[in-house]
């Protein structure tokens, strides 16, 4: 997130809690500059978004405004900029991630060229948790994504640039479980042992720590879908789990919490699980 922190200035790339509330953003690639109706924008929100939320232009006189930079509020609060750049990421910065999207696993998917993007922010004063942030977040980027020459998503802060027909499936479904697969990416590696390890990449969005989840050879089948079902679980708990807890997708399977060192920064702890 180098290039949204030159943005913002140093840190302000990532979701913090300050004096004018949480910022969350993603970017929307688009394979030419292109602007969008607001009311269209405002339509596309409603199919992706809760029922009791919609968006409203933030304007005196309510026109159909069709510009760089447009700004919407959201009437369960939180306010949004939707800005047109007619530049690529610089330094391929969206690029280098792509590998860490879920979408990059299907079919081998490779982010196509793009030589603009749209800036889509969500700022809130309120305490709403992370969680429903992100995911009123999600519900602008799908309508943005819908109704324009997308060609990814670059989440910074989920550590991953998605495919737009992922991104637009998953955005369809309302909660956090499916939701999750966006908002975290995720690096595979191997052990010293040769058991998988796969890192999860978004969790500071959420106030909590990545996990890192270890497959023994007979669990590999399942150990991406397990990451997203803990992920879920703990991002609808609102908390981290404590040290010696035990998780599992069953009411049989009690699998031990560990916190160690990331494998990325190992200034940073996350929580270890291990699958037979």
């Amino acid at each position: 997130m180098g290039f949204i922190n030159r943005i913002f200035g140093k840190g302000k790339g990532a979701p913090k809690k300050n004096e004018q509330g949480s910022v969350n953003l993603a970017l929307v690639l688009l394979s030419e500059a292109s602007l969008l109706d607001s009311q269209e924008i405002m339509r596309a929100f409603r199919e992706f978004a809760a029922p009791d939320e919609s968006l409203q232009l933030e304007t005196d006189d309510g026109k159909q405004e069709q510009e760089a930079m447009l700004f919407f509020k959201f009437s369960t609060g939180g306010k949004s900029v939707v800005a047109l750049s007619p530049f690529p990421v610089p330094e391929g910065e969206a690029d280098q991630v792509a590998q860490f999207s879920l979408s990059s696993f299907a079919n081998d998917w490779k982010l196509p060229p793009h030589d603009a993007y749209f800036l889509v922010t969500l700022s809130e004063e309120g305490e709403s948790p992370p969680a429903v942030r992100l995911s009123r977040l999600t519900s602008l980027l799908a309508a943005v994504t819908k109704l324009s020459p997308a060609v990814g998503v670059y989440w910074g802060n989920a550590g991953a640039t998605h495919s737009t027909d992922f991104f637009l499936s998953v955005a369809s479904e309302q909660g956090i479980t499916p939701r999750i697969m966006l908002w975290s990416g995720l690096s595979i590696a191997r052990e010293n042992d040769g058991r998988l390890s796969i890192l999860s990449l978004g969790m500071k969005q959420l106030d909590l720590p990545d996990l890192l989840l270890v497959a023994g050879e007979s669990s590999e089948g399942v150990a991406i879908e397990t990451l997203y079902d803990l992920l879920a679980y703990v991002a609808d708990r609102g908390e981290a789990l404590p040290e010696g807890d035990t998780v599992g997708r069953t009411a049989q399977q009690h699998l031990p919490v560990r916190y160690v060192p990331s494998p990325v920064d190992p200034s940073t702890k996350v929580w270890r699980v291990e699958l037979p």
